[in-house]
């Protein structure tokens, strides 16, 4: 297999793990590692090779999973789309 020398400049990513809740009942803490886990795979270069920075990745995991910081990575990611027409979009929210 080939190994990626460039990075994927128009891959955008919204990866949310709601952790640890308030309610302690719904805390997920399996959801933050899986965040982390898609997080790895999308900046290897031999797998996916997107761009390690916060303008093509962003993780809401924890206390960063709130409904207005969700709808604000919604609206990053169709700014994304709109400016970039080779944009490749993902959207991951993890519960269990």
């Amino acid at each position: 297999m080939e190994t990626m020398t460039k990075s994927f400049e128009s891959g955008y990513a919204l990866l949310i793990g709601v952790g640890e809740s308030a309610y302690k009942p719904l805390s997920l803490p399996v959801t933050v590692k899986d965040t982390q886990a898609i997080y790895a795979a999308l900046i290897d270069p031999e797998l996916c090779g997107y761009v390690d920075d916060r303008e093509h990745i962003r993780v809401l995991n924890n206390q960063d999973a709130t409904k207005a910081e969700i709808l604000n990575g919604l609206k990053w990611l169709k700014e994304k789309a709109e400016k970039d027409s080779q944009a490749t979009i993902q959207l991951h929210q993890y519960r269990r």
